[in-house]
């Protein structure tokens, strides 16, 4: 019988080593194909947030921006967009449902304003990639194979190559992601891998902050919510759409690298059962709220969970 997930066949992840991180037992259950029914607001959002980008500056590439910019072919992109997620998601929960409604909506007011703050992105900036999935072999001092695998949101080149990171996010704090993305695992997998594939140092990143909109739908529609959140954006444009910039060299991802190899060491280890399993029970509730995983390590029930056919939900489609 196969097994759900073997890291020869299908590598290391930055989200996946982030889970076990975070907590061991979290891992285990997602590496045997278990996935929350219900993905959060703050997910949908980002994922079909990343998706219309994607889309747009490709269409850039391609020398189309013009036409997808405008209000008949943002929402074309966007209904595509919708399409794409409901069908990765074919068994969707009401709630879900919902969220997706106001992830939409959000996109809808939100990205126009977004890409006319930004229009410098059409002008100055040279793509290279966009969305660009990569899988680089990987073996440990110790021998042992696997592979490291992600998609970057863009490569661009100014006096180097740059990555190009988008977040959206509702909580931002300016502070904490500076001081942070020197050691940031997301950041710095990418940078290492962006010099793998091109065969060169990246020259740093530029961190793509987009803030999600706070305000509640309340006794209103959902047009007037729209109304508000567009009235807000316009007034407020450097409040949800700023940007850092943050310059590397060869001597830091050197460093990094050696942190890497032994997070992956570590890791194939713990896969292959040579040191210890345990929970993180301070994972269990944290600001964010409830682990989706809580109810199957503390009582074995299953029914806020479900059995998924592919490995990287992250690396789908949309």
């Amino acid at each position: 019988m196969k097994i759900f997930y073997d890291p020869e066949r299908d590598g290391i992840s930055q989200s996946l080593l982030g889970k076990w991180l975070n907590c061991r037992q979290i891992s285990r259950w997602d590496l045997t194909g278990w996935t929350p029914k219900r993905v959060s607001l703050a997910m949908t959002n980002g994922t079909i947030g990343h998706a219309i980008l994607q889309r747009v500056y490709d269409a850039h590439r391609k020398n189309k921006a013009g036409t997808i910019l405008t209000k008949p072919g943002f929402k074309k992109t966007i209904n595509l967009v919708e399409k794409i997620w409901l069908a990765e998601n074919p068994r969707p929960t009401r709630q879900v449902l919902q969220d997706l409604e106001f992830a939409l909506l959000f996109a809808e007011i939100l990205l126009p304003i977004y890409f006319d703050y930004w229009k410098e992105d059409f002008k100055k900036l040279k793509w290279v990639a966009l969305e660009n999935e990569f899988k680089i072999p990987y073996q440990t001092k110790d021998g042992r194979k696997t592979f490291i695998r992600g998609k970057m949101d863009g490569v661009f080149r100014r006096a180097g190559l740059w990555l190009f990171e988008s977040k959206f996010k509702s909580m931002i704090n300016e502070v904490n992601i500076i001081d942070t993305l020197s050691i940031d695992l997301q950041v710095l997998l990418y940078l290492w891998a962006l010099g793998k594939g091109y065969k060169l140092t990246p020259s740093g990143v530029l961190y793509n902050v987009i803030r999600r909109p706070g305000l509640k739908l309340g006794k209103g529609t959902l047009p007037q919510l729209g109304k508000r959140i567009e009235k807000d954006i316009l007034k407020r444009q450097e409040f949800y759409f700023f940007r850092f910039e943050v310059a590397t060299d060869k001597s830091d991802i050197a460093k990094w690298s050696i942190k890497f190899e032994a997070m992956i060491t570590d890791f194939l280890d713990w896969w292959e059962g040579k040191v210890g399993h345990y929970d993180n029970s301070n994972s269990c509730i944290t600001k964010y709220g409830r682990c989706a995983f809580l109810g199957a390590c503390a009582e074995d029930q299953f029914h806020t969970l479900m059995k998924r056919p592919k490995v990287f939900r992250e690396l789908e489609d949309v």
